[in-house]
């Protein structure tokens, strides 16, 4: 039997994708805490300090230099542009005006059997709270002295009596009394260190 005229055509080709160039222009927000929202339209290649400045310049109630940028969660870096950042039009960076330090506070107890413990406190929370806490989570605790920025810790002081930062370290000294009991708050290290000697 011979083959009817229907013809096979070679396979096409695909269109060439063209490859979508990136944009020159870009167009963020920055959205203030008051609901104000200062927009300007940049190369992609300028600085973000640019847009910093911006902002300054139209909100005139905010000094210079005062307050934080912030951009998926991140610190807006002014040496960084919109296409390092990989920003698009209407993108917003968010403006805190003044970094106010949390009511919360993480703080670490590190002990000489190399246990760390972190807990979140109050600023306002008595160490004797901490202390406590290190006490009831150790296993067979051995009586011990709590040490920050080389200084006996009270109980009664708090984070913020002791300046603390986030993240910073108490460190556990154990003690072994081997004289009469002395009262040793408020000691200098030195004079503690003398004491255990």
């Amino acid at each position: 039997m011979e083959a009817t005229g229907s013809s096979i055509s070679p396979p096409s080709s695909p269109e060439p994708e063209h490859k979508k160039a990136p944009p020159l222009f870009v167009t963020p927000v920055v959205k203030d805490d008051e609901g104000r929202k200062i927009k300007r339209t940049m190369r992609t290649t300028d600085r973000l300090q640019d847009l910093i400045d911006f902002y300054y310049a139209m909100v005139p109630t905010v000094p210079p230099g005062k307050g934080v940028f912030r951009y998926r969660g991140k610190r807006v870096d002014g040496e960084r542009t919109p296409a390092d950042c990989k920003m698009e039009d209407g993108d917003q960076i968010d403006f805190f005006p003044e970094m106010k330090p949390s009511m919360f506070i993480s703080l670490e107890l590190r002990d000489p059997e190399g246990h760390s413990f972190t807990r979140t406190v109050r600023r306002s929370d008595r160490m004797q709270d901490l202390i406590d806490y290190y006490y009831a989570i150790v296993p067979d605790p051995m009586e011990s002295r709590f040490i920050f920025d080389s200084r006996l810790i009270r109980g009664e002081e708090t984070p913020m009596n002791l300046e603390m930062e986030e993240g910073d370290v108490i460190v556990v000294v154990h003690c072994f009394p081997l004289r009469p009991q002395r009262n040793l708050s408020g000691m200098s290290m030195s004079t503690f260190l003398d004491y255990l000697s």
